[in-house]
């Protein structure tokens, strides 16, 4: 597989910053209008900025590889024969974004097959481009990054997010999040699973988990986070994979730690 993708890696690469940058500035320059909001749930919200970014990123995806498949938030995108799908999400965090907390972003990743390639977050409000390629390992604005030394829970910081619908699952995570904040240094819930994981791999936060996640919340960070040194699996520690709806991602040296407490909190529920 790598023989066949390595020589467009470079172009993959280039063509994901160059559009996730350009998604990035009309993402800046929509948030300084009056925001057009609609509602998807009771608290899931899309903007024009949303749909903008979208159209934005696959047309620029499809002036250059017009045979690829396009995996998107707001759309059905497209399919066919091209073993290359991009994985968008064209704002991450958008509630943020409509109520002006600067903690939102443009994720795109790339998969081969069923292979991650690459991945590209943008954090649009502080000029923080994070990107990976498979094997080749992750960077922050163009500098390599690593994950955190920290090699205990109770001297962590997490991050965790929730869903939008405040039922079962919500509920487990609660309780989940009091556990974690008992054990550790804390947890914090930012709104935006990109960038959270993003955070794991430069070492700003130990882990991140979350659930009800969609492929487009965590396909380019989770790659991020693996390429920083970082280790992605579900909450039971088992495989990894953008469609199982749920993620844990750590440093590494916290992550059976973390597991167990998972397991913990199940049996006691």
């Amino acid at each position: 597989m790598s023989n066949i993708i390595n020589p467009l890696l470079d172009t993959l690469l280039q063509t994901t910053l160059d559009i996730a940058e350009k998604a990035a500035k009309f993402i800046r320059e929509e948030s300084e209008k009056v925001r057009r909001v609609d509602f998807k749930g009771a608290t899931d919200l899309v903007t024009q900025a949303d749909r903008g970014s979208e159209n934005l990123i696959v047309d620029g995806i499809l002036s250059r590889f017009p045979n690829h498949n396009i995996l998107t938030e707001e759309s059905e995108g497209q399919y066919g024969k091209s073993p290359y799908t991009w994985i968008i999400d064209p704002l991450d965090g958008t509630t943020n974004f409509v109520h002006n907390y600067p903690f939102y972003a443009v994720s795109i990743a790339v998969h081969y097959e069923e292979t991650p390639v690459l991945g590209v977050v943008v954090d649009i409000c502080h000029h923080y481009t994070f990107s990976a390629i498979a094997g080749q390992g992750s960077t922050q604005n163009g500098k390599s990054i690593s994950i955190s030394n920290t090699r205990t829970l109770k001297h962590s910081l997490l991050a965790t997010g929730f869903p939008y619908v405040h039922d079962e699952i919500w509920s487990q995570n609660m309780d989940y999040f009091k556990h974690f904040t008992n054990l550790s240094q804390g947890v914090r819930r930012a709104g935006a699973a990109s960038l959270d994981l993003c955070h794991v791999a430069c070492g700003w936060l130990d882990g991140f988990w979350e659930l009800e996640l969609n492929p487009w919340d965590t396909a380019a960070g989770s790659l991020i986070v693996e390429e920083a040194g970082g280790n992605v699996t579900r909450l039971d520690g088992n495989p990894f994979s953008i469609y199982n709806n749920q993620i844990l991602a750590s440093n590494g040296r916290i992550h059976q730690e973390i597991v167990e407490e998972f397991r913990n909190v199940r049996s006691k529920t």
